[in-house]
């Protein structure tokens, strides 16, 4: 069982191997590239919430947004990077190198930000639009909304950037309830602290907005710029992909 699209929480790997007996395999890829290039592949171990590994015949790196050099410090955040062996592409214009540029990568059109840990397994942060800047530290809105769902009272959850005029921006939730679960100031601050005990304070939403639904496109993939516009009044943009 695969996972295209939206990346896949820890919780629905966990869910699947309990309920269904395997595990899902999350997968990575874009419109662009035309076919998966990370993957959690049959025969290697499956870490919940990681897209896995290059697929044969694809490299990967994670490289600093600012020098476009490759990260080697397992865990930290860069944007994800591609390319084949031998002929890898230009950070700066995606056009295909020579050869002989081996010290050249493809970051792929969505600057999707990434990390990879000693292992090698590569996990999802965010897109780079995404991505919380609090503090001067980045939070990803993919490791707030795992954490997120992870409480009994969340069925689904978005993390988008709220300003703020001590932080600069400040996380925000927008959050469906589970059945049998009402929306209160008591149930957000729990919330709040149980998101700050599993990652970390700057992670922590500083505002919970509870909603019926959250805005989807026809494929199911959350459309967190919607929020995020509203957040800081700014157009929404095309909304002609919105599911409802």
């Amino acid at each position: 069982m695969c996972s295209v699209g939206e990346p896949l929480n820890p919780a629905a790997v966990l869910w699947a191997e309990r309920v269904m007996g395997r595990p899902f395999h999350d997968t990575y890829w874009q419109t662009e590239t035309g076919a998966i290039m990370i993957s959690n592949v049959p025969g290697l171990p499956i870490k919940p919430g990681s897209m896995g590994k290059p697929v044969p015949g694809i490299e990967a790196a994670i490289l600093d947004a600012q020098t476009f050099k490759p990260i080697t410090t397992p865990g930290a955040p860069g944007l994800l990077a591609s390319g084949r062996p031998g002929r890898r592409c230009s950070a700066a214009t995606s056009r295909p190198s020579r050869p002989t540029e081996a010290s050249s990568w493809a970051v792929l059109p969505d600057r999707d930000r990434g990390s990879v840990d000693s292992d090698g397994y590569y996990w999802f942060v965010g897109r780079d639009d995404d991505v919380i800047n609090t503090a001067g530290h980045l939070v990803g809105p993919f490791e707030v909304e795992s954490a997120l769902l992870r409480h009994p009272a969340v069925a689904e959850s978005a993390a988008v950037s709220k300003p703020d005029p001590t932080y600069g921006e400040v996380v925000k939730s927008f959050i469906v309830l589970r059945p049998g679960y009402a929306g209160s100031d008591e149930l957000k601050l729990d919330i709040m602290n149980f998101v700050r005990k599993h990652l970390s304070p700057l992670a922590m939403p500083h505002a919970i907005d509870f909603v019926d639904q959250l805005p989807k496109t026809r494929s199911g993939k959350i459309l967190r710029r919607m929020l995020r516009a509203q957040e800081w009044g700014e157009p929404v943009g095309d909304l002609s992909s919105l599911d409802d």
